[in-house]
């Protein structure tokens, strides 16, 4: 028996995680598009709109950046690597697997990382 097998249960959280992910990048891709410079706003409307529109593309990168998490996390599950740490190759504490499945480190090595 591999050492994922006991860790299934995260699989559904991470595929519903992955799903959201997706979701949120369909549904904000208009808005992290540039600000045209002939949109009919005055001075002040154009720069909160350049300002939202970078709060929005932040969102977006770290919406990414938890899509390439989840995902990596779901192959290892499949790897049957799932619940070790990447660097050490310890288990990875059950509590932090239930606060954040697609931990790919324990507590110890994502300090160093």
């Amino acid at each position: 028996m591999s050492k994922s097998k006991g860790f299934e249960r995260y699989r559904r959280p991470l595929e519903e995680s992955l799903v959201e992910i997706e979701q949120y990048l369909q549904k904000t891709e208009e808005s992290a598009e540039a600000v045209s410079p002939d949109r009919g706003l005055g001075r002040l409307s154009r720069m909160e709109a350049m300002q939202d529109q970078q709060l929005i593309l932040e969102a977006r990168r770290r919406k990414k950046m938890q899509k390439v998490a989840v995902q990596s996390a779901l192959q290892r599950m499949d790897n049957g690597q799932f619940g070790c740490c990447i660097f050490c190759g310890n288990l990875i504490p059950e509590e932090r697997l239930e606060v954040a499945p697609e931990s790919s480190s324990c507590v110890n090595c994502s300090a160093f990382s």
